[in-house]
């Protein structure tokens, strides 16, 4: 199986642009003024053709077949709308196009625009169960860790997660809930929410207490180096003295370690080679461990993992199939989440085709069988990067389910996550574990 998407707003790396903007500058050195009208709205309605066709000839749905009625609506009133709209806006209203492919590896990513880097929020938020919060935050910005946010700009939460929404290149509605917190961060977001087009700033509100809000400016700042939707980590620059299992080693690709006699908890966050272990080599130590001492409770824990390479899952089906086998009488428990994506996604998918394992946690932003393949394509005028999916990915034929639905559901709280508790795990500890 070829090499399946790592992620949805993945690609492009460039450095921050230093300084921000004020109102009726100067644009900054190394910065663009803007284009003459009529070569703006030309070079915008050069880009929007061009994306049309190339989804014409690589999609692997449209292709074949005509677009989505939609789409050529979106198209029809986007056009129109170039002389209105801001550049960032115009990027995000792309992004909205793609979202109509109804796949979440089809995208167009906002962050840059003619080589320069678009703006956006210096926090990191996540929707947890209970609202959305603050999660970590650059340097300068420290203050906001922790908050709970109730109004973006002029919008409540609530109205701001609906309207992102029809911008989240997604396979199931979980995306959302995944991709729908970074879009939310961008400037050309708060535009279609009703800010000013090019505003240096943006009021925030949030939660102080029972029954209380306050609220605060906070500015934009250029997005910085990306590399995806970024994974749930400690909660910000503040290091618990016992932080949870599930957000100590998320930069590792996968590991292992035995919780008690009868508990063993495997964490896989990517389907790559590591820098000193492949993933076969890895595999096979994990099938040694698991014979030496077989547990009673084998935990596959997969809400880091948003992807990679899906011809490297062979080696690590097998071994989670041998244990079945040899140990009938032990629990084999897959801790799934919104992150899990692509081939993580053909992992857990053949997971539930091969063996009787439970799932745990929430349901992944895929499906069983979908449509997704990273194929990049650069828009002429603007520069502007994202991707068209080419392949059909079927794990389990004839499956039409909208994603694998978790035998436990346990969502996660804001107090469990600031509260360094894995919920999750200790649910499946419980109810499955050795006492």
């Amino acid at each position: 199986m070829k090499w399946c998407v790592v992620t949805v707003l993945v690609f492009v790396t460039f450095a921050a642009v230093p300084g921000r903007d004020k109102p009726g500058a100067t644009p900054a050195r190394g910065q663009r003024s803007e284009e003459p009208t009529a070569d703006r709205v030309k070079g915008w309605l050069a880009d929007i053709d061009y994306l049309t066709a190339e989804i014409r000839r690589q999609h692997f749905v449209y292709k074949s077949r005509p677009l989505p009625e939609s789409f050529g609506r979106k198209v029809r009133e986007l056009k129109d709308a170039v002389p209105r709209f801001s550049d960032e806006r115009m990027l995000l209203e792309l992004q909205g196009l793609m979202r109509q492919l109804g796949d979440g590896h089809c995208y167009l990513l906002p962050i840059t625009l003619r080589d320069q880097p678009t703006k956006w929020l210096p926090i990191q938020l996540y929707l947890f169960s209970d609202g959305l919060f603050v999660v970590d935050a650059e340097k300068g910005y420290e203050r906001w860790l922790g908050r709970r946010i109730t109004r973006l700009g002029p919008a409540p939460v609530a109205d701001a997660m609906k309207r992102v929404s029809e911008f989240s290149s997604r396979d199931n509605e979980m995306g959302v809930s995944w991709v729908g917190p970074l879009l939310l961060r961008f400037r050309s977001m708060f535009e279609v929410l009703g800010l000013d087009p090019g505003s240096v700033k943006v009021r925030l509100g949030y939660h102080t207490g029972p029954g209380g809000e306050a609220e605060e400016d906070i500015d934009f700042i250029p997005v910085p180096r990306l590399r995806g939707v970024p994974k749930l980590g400690l909660p910000g620059t503040r290091v618990a003295a016992e932080p949870p299992l599930y957000l100590r080693q998320v930069s590792l690709p996968y590991w292992f370690q035995r919780l008690d006699e009868g508990t063993l908890y495997l964490q896989f966050n990517q389907v790559m080679n590591g820098p000193d272990e492949s993933l076969a080599a890895f595999a096979r130590r994990l099938e040694t461990a698991l014979g030496e001492r077989p547990p009673n409770l084998f935990v596959v824990d997969v809400r880091h993992n948003n992807g990679g390479n899906a011809e490297l899952l062979l080696p690590l089906m097998a071994v989670l199939k041998t244990f079945e086998s040899k140990q009938p009488a032990a629990k084999l428990v897959v801790i799934t989440g919104r992150n899990t994506f692509s081939a993580a996604q053909i992992f857990i998918s053949q997971v539930d085709r091969d063996t009787k394992a439970l799932f745990a946690g929430e349901m992944s932003s895929s499906k069983p069988n979908f449509v997704g393949e990273e194929n990049e394509v650069v828009l002429p005028w603007s520069k502007a990067r994202g991707s068209i999916s080419n392949r059909y990915h079927e794990s389990i034929p004839g499956d039409r389910r909208e994603g694998i639905e978790p035998d436990l559901k346990v969502e996660v709280s804001s107090a469990d996550y600031f509260g360094n508790r894995d919920s999750v795990l200790d649910t499946v500890r419980r109810l499955y574990g050795r006492p």
